[in-house]
C-alpha cells in the first residue's frame, strides 16, 4: 500500500511538472513578439514596445554579437528612431583616436574602403573593429546624417598605432628632427605589429612600450604645446599595456584596464556633452553582449552596461538594454547553421519556429516581473533575464561584408 502510493504521488508529480512546464512556455510566447524591418523602418507589436522603451530612456544599450549583417541592418533602422527621441550620442566600442580618424576619413572621401583596404594590405587585419563591414559604413553614414556625435570609449586596436602615428606627425607639424624619428618609428610599428599577428606568441605590446625609436619619437611631443598628439601618445600606451597584460596572461588585470578605459573614456565624453547642452545626454551604447550586461557580466565584472544602468539609477532616469543575435547563419552554399544554444532551445526553438522569417522580439522584463509569480524553470532564460530587459533575434544572417579589397 505504502509503495502504491508512493507511485501515485509519483505520477501526480510528474503531471504536475509537465503542464507547469507547459504553461510557462506559453507565459514566455505571450511575451514574445515578431517584427519587420521594410523600407529601413521597424513595423510590428515588438517594434513597437520598443519604441515606447527608447522615448522613456536616457541610455539605450545593444548588447549585439559581432559581425552580423542583420544586426548592422538593425542597428541602421533603430537609429532615426533614436535620433527622434532626442538621441545625440552613439558610443562603440572603439578607441576615441580611431574614432576621429573614422569620422573624419568617411566625411572627406566618402568612403572607409580605401583606408580599410591599406590596413588590410600591410597585415591582413582591420583598422578599426566592428567598422569594417559594408552594412556598417551604412549605419555609421546614417548616424552622421542624423546629427550624432561618435564617442569611441574603447582601448584602440592592435593595429591603430600605425595610422596614429600619421596623426601624431600631422599634429606635430614637420620638424626635421621629429620628421626623422617619425620615418624611423613608423617602420618599427608596421614590423613589430605584423610579427604579433602572424605569431599570437609574440609579445608586439611589450617590444612596443620598450621600444627607443617609439619611445625618442613620442618623448619630443609636448603635452602643453600639443595635447591632441600627447593624448593618442597617453591612449595608445594605456591600450598597449591592456594588451601587454594579455601577453603575461594576466587576463584579471587586462579586463580591469580595459573597463576602467571604458568607465573614464565615457565619463569624458558625458561632462562635455553636458557642459555643451546643459541637460542629461542621451546616449546610445552598440557593444559586444557581454560588456552590455546589466549586474555581472559573463566575464565576472560589473562591464560597461551596468556602469551606465547605475549612472541612471543615480539621474532618476532608464537605462534598457537589449540583447541582439542571429537566430542562424547563412552560409555560402545556401545552407542554414543554427545560432541558438543548446541550452537555450527548450523554450527558444518554439518561438523561433513561430517567426516565420520575421524578426523576434523577447519581453525579458515583463518575464522577470511575471515570475515572482510564476517560478522560471529554464536557467538559461533566467540568466538572459537577470542581465537584459529585452532579447531580439534576428532571422538567419550572413556575415557582413567585407569593405576593403581582398587578394
Amino acid at each position: 500500500m505504502y509503495r502504491k502510493n508512493l507511485f501515485f504521488l509519483f505520477i501526480i508529480n510528474l503531471v504536475s511538472v509537465l503542464v507547469f512546464a507547459q504553461e510557462k512556455l506559453d507565459d514566455i510566447s505571450k511575451q514574445s513578439y515578431y517584427f519587420q524591418i521594410k523600407d529601413n523602418k521597424l513595423i510590428g507589436k515588438g517594434s513597437d514596445i520598443l519604441k515606447s522603451e527608447i522615448s522613456k530612456s536616457q541610455f539605450f544599450i545593444l548588447g549585439e554579437e559581432h559581425f552580423s549583417a542583420r544586426v548592422s541592418e538593425f542597428t541602421n533602422a533603430i537609429l532615426p528612431l533614436l535620433s527622434e527621441s532626442g538621441f545625440k550620442y552613439f558610443a562603440a566600442e572603439i578607441g576615441r583616436n580611431s574614432t576621429e580618424v573614422m569620422t573624419r576619413t568617411v566625411e572627406e572621401k566618402g568612403s572607409l574602403y580605401d583606408f580599410n583596404t591599406e590596413t588590410n594590405d600591410l597585415f591582413g587585419d582591420i583598422p578599426i573593429p566592428f567598422f569594417d563591414g559594408k552594412e556598417d559604413e551604412t549605419f555609421l553614414k546614417t548616424a552622421l546624417a542624423n546629427g550624432f556625435e561618435i564617442w569611441g570609449i574603447d582601448q584602440e586596436y592592435l593595429t591603430s598605432q600605425v595610422f596614429l602615428v600619421d596623426e601624431i606627425s600631422r599634429l606635430s607639424g614637420s620638424k626635421k628632427e621629429s620628421e626623422a624619428l617619425y620615418i624611423q618609428v613608423k617602420k618599427v610599428l608596421i614590423a613589430e605589429t605584423k610579427k604579433g599577428i602572424s605569431d599570437g606568441k609574440y609579445p608586439v605590446f611589450t617590444n612596443l612600450a620598450n621600444s627607443k625609436a617609439v619611445n625618442d619619437f613620442f618623448g619630443t611631443i609636448d603635452s602643453v604645446s600639443n595635447p591632441k598628439a600627447f593624448r593618442i601618445i597617453s591612449d595608445l600606451r594605456k591600450s598597449w599595456e591592456t594588451y601587454r597584460l594579455r601577453e603575461v596572461k594576466d587576463y584579471y588585470q587586462s579586463l580591469h584596464n580595459r573597463l576602467d578605459i571604458m568607465q573614464s573614456t565615457f565619463v569624458k565624453y558625458y561632462s562635455n556633452a553636458i557642459k555643451k547642452e546643459n541637460e542629461l545626454p542621451k546616449v546610445f551604447l552598440k557593444i559586444g553582449g557581454k560588456h552590455a550586461s546589466k549586474g555581472r557580466s559573463l566575464d565576472n565584472i560589473f562591464d560597461i552596461g551596468n556602469f551606465l544602468m547605475e549612472l541612471a539609477n543615480f539621474n532618476r532616469t532608464q537605462s534598457t538594454t537589449a540583447l541582439i543575435y542571429p537566430s542562424a547563419y547563412l552560409e555560402d552554399d545556401g545552407k542554414t547553421e543554427s545560432n541558438i544554444d543548446e541550452e537555450d532551445k527548450a523554450w527558444l526553438q518554439p518561438i523561433l519556429d513561430n517567426a516565420k522569417g520575421k524578426w523576434v522580439f523577447i519581453n525579458l522584463k515583463e518575464i522577470e516581473k511575471q515570475s515572482w509569480k510564476n517560478k522560471i524553470v529554464s536557467a538559461s532564460l533566467k540568466d538572459y533575464m537577470y542581465r537584459f530587459d529585452y532579447m531580439i533575434i534576428t532571422p538567419p544572417s550572413k556575415g557582413t561584408e567585407c569593405n576593403f579589397k581582398q587578394d
